[in-house]
């Protein structure tokens, strides 16, 4: 009879409420980050908002990668599969700051909501989890209420470019988390952070050479912030991701969309539409739908 291997182990040791609470304190620090990105989008080019951020998250790393064994510690068995991970980061990063540029921070949010459900669907080829048929009702559910809060603005024909930016961000951000509990049974959270935000300099960098290099003196404080919550809110999702099956934490993504309406309500005196939170009801009542199917399914495996 042949041993489990690691990712069958992983994937046998959930612990899906404390997963769940990862992902959702993860999901409010990201969205601060948000709010922030919005901000400097319009004072920064994403150049250099990809290589100032990334190269500030890499010197908040070094403590840690000092106290973990400095080099030894960042040591990778799958380079590749790590640099693959840092370029998916890096398109999903442009994109979603791009759409800031055509799009309202509510109306990106809504869109990337899309993420989660990119995150359950690329689980089953590449983690070959399973879901069932009551998961993927969950599925379709939140599918509908994602064109529930994109539908008005659509059918305006306000959304364009952006939206299709946004959808792109939500994509490539689905693959490149997915690819994290692909990661998880060889690699170390801090040596996928460490190479995620490596990639993303270096590529930042590179793209100094086609844009002028200004920051203004009040810019700097703001992105040493921003790369303070990069680094917390991914301690979050990776924590996430290793408690629990993909399928359960990623419905609870769609925490974001409070924190995105009070900070839109706070700071730009916006507050999402009925269709918003219409939508909103599908999305988080599938997710919960989700978790009660996964308890159900744990309870009757023990």
């Amino acid at each position: 009879m042949n041993s489990p291997s690691p990712l069958d182990v992983l994937l046998r040791a959930d612990r899906p409420l404390q997963g769940i609470a990862w992902m959702v304190a993860g999901m409010f620090l990201l969205s601060v980050l948000d709010a922030l990105s919005k901000h400097a989008v319009s004072q920064l080019s994403i150049p250099v908002l990809m290589a100032a951020r990334s190269a500030m998250v890499l010197v908040l790393l070094v403590p840690w990668a000092l106290r973990s064994g400095g080099w030894s510690a960042l040591r990778t068995r799958r380079p590749w599969a790590q640099l693959l991970r840092g370029l998916l980061v890096v398109c999903s990063m442009w994109a979603f700051f791009e759409s800031l540029r055509w799009l309202s921070l509510a109306t990106v949010i809504a869109i990337c909501f899309a993420a989660p459900l990119f995150m359950t669907l690329l689980s089953v080829p590449l983690l070959h989890e399973r879901v069932g048929a009551h998961r993927w009702g969950a599925l379709l559910a939140g599918f509908v209420g994602v064109g529930l809060i994109v539908g008005p603005q659509a059918l305006d024909g306000e959304l364009g470019l952006g939206a299709w930016l946004a959808l792109a961000a939500a994509l490539f951000y689905a693959a490149s988390m997915t690819s994290v509990r692909w990661l998880s049974p060889t690699e170390s959270d801090l040596s996928m952070m460490v190479w995620q935000n490596l990639t993303v300099c270096l590529v930042g960098t590179v793209g100094l050479c086609f844009v002028p290099l200004e920051v203004g003196p009040g810019m700097w404080p703001v992105i040493g912030f921003m790369a303070v919550l990069v680094l917390l809110g991914q301690l979050c999702t990776f924590r996430a991701l290793r408690m629990a099956p993909v399928g359960v934490v990623a419905p609870f993504h769609y925490s974001e969309l409070l924190w995105a309406a009070l900070f839109g309500w706070a700071f730009w005196h916006e507050w999402p539409g009925a269709h918003v939170w219409w939508g909103a009801f599908l999305v988080v009542g599938a997710g919960l739908y989700t978790l009660w199917r996964e308890r159900v399914r744990s309870m009757a495996a023990g």
